[in-house]
């Protein structure tokens, strides 16, 4: 299929109320999407936490009391409190008996001077074989049900990497089932197996079924996203697709917002659970009212059925239907071309192929005499067993060094964008804020962020955004550590915030920025493999937030300020992508310098020209005629 022919159909079709339907059904998901996948804030928060001593419990003494004379006094987070993990070997009941608290009171919150814990040196201590929990926003976690602290602690942080993990696993192999069985039958395939897994979650009596779900629900609900994002582009002209682009993350940072206020008001985690799973089910409409892709109808040959689809869209959009004898003509040459693309498939692959090779051994460090592969035929035809061929196809990016730097410092930069993104959002416990106007702050610094990065890289250009976005993202977060006053301080907050900012700014460049820097021979492949490898950074963050941050709030933060400047001194490294040719071959991508000095080259010859040109237009004008202009 030519893609011009396609885009002609498109231009004559001109915007309307088809694809304004099409393209609200489809962005609906990332309200869903966006709640689904930054949950774990409020369904398994950090909860303070200390042993379970049934016999002062029931003897109702008050938490500080239970503290003062059973738990040993540790630093977590760079402050001195009750131990959350130990408790001292006493006989209790006894403890009870003789404790007389008219005579003699405890103090709450009184660690020392206390008859009951001067020797409390001398004392043994346990671990703690069940725990109380203070549920300060929540009335039950997660965390509470199944005991995910202390020595299981690292279980609480899986939650969010199984989620992400899902994702990992859900971006290329939803790409690949979309192109081979459609984009419709995938999503509502995928839309009901979330809607199933989901609600199975939310009264699932066992961690690990409960881990199980998360997966299946972040895998097939990133396909949905995905197929949902193809069928709205795929919709578009060229023109219009920087537009779609834009305003289908909107609804993301909508979820964003919107989670805060439902967790507010359902505080049990299975309630809430199934309060953001359940609506998912409107959806389903999706399903009934939304049409296949009509290009991928003709890419694979389904003619038919993508003329009624487009017939459908032209009386939507102007009411009256496509000249039927043009729009069959189109078709049938686009058939045509198909046709004859896929006779000769075989034979562009092997040239490709050939190519692919030839370059790769030319900036290798050959000598100019290529050697004969050994499973190369005699005939010339390459025969590689699929392993093989898929190893040559990854390892192509890291053989030149151009496209070896940008792969390895792209892939950094993904990781970094990730992991920090994702840290901050969900990073409220370590900076002691509200955790409902953190995340309804953090999803208000997304809409700025997707609406006015696109003039800046228009104008300034790709590689320069980066670099400021993750530096200043980088000394942001680094301010945090030298801030004067308390943590809960506006002040501080906004810091944050300015931070969550940039990072998601970065986040929308490094996506074009990405998908430029590769030749066209392996840009998708690129920004595929690339983009997979951020999801370690989103799948690790969890664990640095909770792990790390238990030591000392500040350590997520030096980390992930220290990864931003890196990245963003990295990328000074990488050539800018705007205003220049778009590299075709891997020798396009080893030639940058003298391709963009090229560029220039011409830049100054044609406006060298049209100078030349007005300067001889002005010469032919009276004086008369000059003053008029």
């Amino acid at each position: 299929m030519t893609a011009a022919k396609f885009e002609d159909i498109l231009t004559r079709l001109e915007v309307g109320p088809w694809h304004w339907f099409l393209f609200l059904l489809c962005s609906l998901w990332g309200i869903f999407g966006s709640m689904q996948t930054l949950a774990t804030a409020f369904l398994n928060p950090a909860v303070d936490h200390w042993c379970h001593i049934p016999e002062l419990v029931e003897a109702n003494w008050t938490r500080e009391q239970i503290w003062n004379v059973s738990m040993p006094r540790t630093k977590i987070g760079g402050v001195v409190q009750h131990s959350q993990c130990e408790m001292f070997v006493r006989n209790y009941t006894a403890l009870v008996e003789n404790t007389d608290f008219g005579a003699d009171p405890l103090e709450e919150g009184d660690f020392e001077g206390d008859a009951l814990v001067s020797n409390s040196e001398e004392w043994p201590v346990q671990p703690c074989s069940s725990w109380d929990y203070a549920h300060q926003t929540s009335r039950s976690t997660i965390t509470s049900e199944w005991d995910l602290v202390c020595n299981r602690e690292s279980l609480r942080s899986l939650i969010q990497s199984i989620f992400m993990l899902g994702v990992f696993f859900g971006s290329p192999l939803g790409g690949y089932f979309a192109d081979r069985f459609g984009r419709k039958r995938l999503m509502t395939g995928s839309l009901w197996v979330f809607i199933v897994v989901s609600i199975v979650a939310s009264f699932s009596p066992y961690y690990q079924l409960f881990l199980l779900c998360r997966f299946l629900m972040a895998f097939n609900g990133n396909i949905v996203y995905q197929t949902s994002y193809i069928l709205a582009v795929e919709a578009c002209t060229a023109k219009q697709r920087s537009i779609v682009g834009i305003l289908f993350s909107v609804p993301f940072a909508i979820g964003y917002m919107l989670l805060p206020a439902v967790a507010y008001y359902v505080r049990e985690w299975r309630h809430l659970h199934l309060a953001i799973s359940l609506p998912v089910i409107l959806l389903i409409a999706n399903t009934i009212l939304l049409p296949e892709s009509p290009r991928w109808l003709i890419q694979t040959g389904k003619w038919s059925e993508a003329e009624r689809e487009l017939q459908r869209a032209a009386r939507w959009n102007s009411r009256k239907s496509f000249d039927s004898t043009w729009l069959l003509s189109t078709i049938r040459e686009m058939k045509e071309e198909a046709d004859d693309k896929k006779a000769a498939q075989a034979n562009r692959e092997r040239e490709e192929r050939e190519e692919e090779e030839e370059e790769e051994e030319q900036y290798s460090g050959g000598q100019g005499s290529r050697v004969r592969s050994p499973t190369s035929t005699s005939s010339g035809k390459t025969s590689t067993s699929p392993k093989k061929d898929f190893l040559r196809k990854l390892f192509v990016f890291v053989r030149t060094p151009v496209l070896r730097r940008v792969s390895l410092i792209m892939s950094f930069n993904w990781i970094t964008c990730t992991m920090v993104y994702y840290g901050l959002s969900l990073n409220f416990g370590n900076f002691s804020a509200d955790p409902y106007l953190y995340m309804f702050l953090g999803g208000l610094m997304e809409l700025p962020s997707y609406t006015l990065i696109i003039p800046v890289v228009m104008r300034i250009g790709r590689k320069i955004p980066l670099i400021v976005f993750l530096a200043s993202c980088g000394v942001a977060v680094l301010v945090l550590l030298v801030l004067p006053g308390e943590r809960n301080t506006w002040f501080f907050l906004a810091v944050v915030m300015v931070g969550k900012f940039l990072i998601t700014s970065a986040y929308q460049v490094i996506y074009l920025y990405c998908s430029e820097l590769y030749p066209t021979t392996l840009r998708t492949r690129g920004l595929g493999l690339t983009s997979m490898m951020g999801r370690l950074g989103a799948i690790i963050s969890p664990f640095i937030n909770d792990k790390l941050g238990g030591y000392h709030w500040a350590i997520p933060s030096t980390i992930f300020g220290i990864l931003s400047m890196i990245a963003g001194t990295l990328t000074c490294l990488l050539p800018e992508t705007n205003n220049v040719d778009l590299p075709e071959t891997v020798a396009d991508v080893e030639n940058w310098k003298y391709r963009r000095d090229r560029k220039e080259k011409q830049d100054e010859e044609e406006a060298a020209a049209a100078i030349s040109t007005d300067h001889d237009d002005l010469s032919t004008l009276t004086p008369a005629s000059t003053s008029a202009v």
